[in-house]
């Protein structure tokens, strides 16, 4: 199965960019990337996360199957082609549903980039194999201690097409709304469209403003009582959007008034 999905990528490709085409001038102001968390927990405390122990906890749990599928069917249902992430700041591979739960991603909004990022410290060849079978693009692979991972070096020779493997040294380290640590920015003047790009749901089923909002400081809406449409529509999401699109509309919104990205 392997190697069927590997011949359908050339194709898939091809058909994923015209569809975007379509979708943008049906739907030109939908997000085009969806980071949905179905694991809170993270096995790591890096210094740099805040998941390390010098930042207060927050509420961690996994999202409901039922969830994750209602989430699914709604991106299918507007044709959804854009990049699906099953994560936000917990470790995604701990989830021991992730296959079945990115095969079925992949059944209902089969155009969609899956694309995974994790640490590697759990990935194996068979869960690997497992997810390239479901149907998953890629998974960036980053390897968070002083050593090389000679598992994840092998896998990622074995299978290149998939597995892009890095370590941290060589991330620039973003402030994350300023919350991580002091950086100096020369952003504050700039528009930020992350927002108006991205779609980012907790696994509580939150929607929250960006990738940075780590403690839910901005929530327009649960997707469990509302569609996704509902919330994306929402006049105080649109208005916030409006307002980080502008220049200088970062120092309107506390998150953002030292924020990097």
């Amino acid at each position: 199965m392997y190697g069927i999905q590997k011949n359908r990528l050339f194709y898939k490709k091809f058909a994923r960019k015209f569809l975007k085409i379509y979708q943008k001038r049906v739907m030109p102001d939908i997000f085009t990337s969806t980071n949905i968390e179905l694991y809170g927990h993270c096995n790591r405390k890096c210094n740099f996360c805040f998941n390390s122990n010098r930042f207060p906890p927050r509420d961690v749990g996994i999202m409901a199957e039922s969830l994750w599928k209602k989430i699914i069917d709604e991106l299918s249902a507007i044709q959804y082609t854009g990049r699906i992430s099953p994560y936000f700041y917990g470790e995604p591979l701990l989830d021991k549903r992730i296959v079945e739960l990115v095969f079925y991603a992949r059944k209902r909004c089969p155009y969609s980039r899956i694309f995974i990022s994790s640490n590697g410290d759990v990935l194996s060849e068979e869960l690997l194999v497992g997810l390239i079978e479901s149907g998953m693009d890629e998974i960036l692979v980053t390897n968070y201690d002083d050593f090389e991972k000679e598992h994840i070096i092998t896998l990622y020779k074995k299978y290149p097409r998939f597995v892009h493997y890095r370590n941290y040294k060589e991330i620039d380290l973003k402030n994350r709304g300023g919350s991580l640590f002091e950086k100096s920015t020369d952003k504050i003047n700039l528009p930020c469209l992350r927002p108006s790009r991205q779609l980012v749901i907790n696994w509580k089923g939150n929607v929250l403003l960006c990738c940075n909002d780590y403690y839910e400081q901005y929530i327009f809406g649960n997707v469990n009582n509302k569609s996704i449409l509902e919330i994306w529509k929402d006049n105080d999401f649109i208005k916030c959007r409006k307002i980080l699109s502008q220049l200088g509309g970062r120092k309107q919104i506390d998150i953002c008034k030292k924020c990097d990205m």
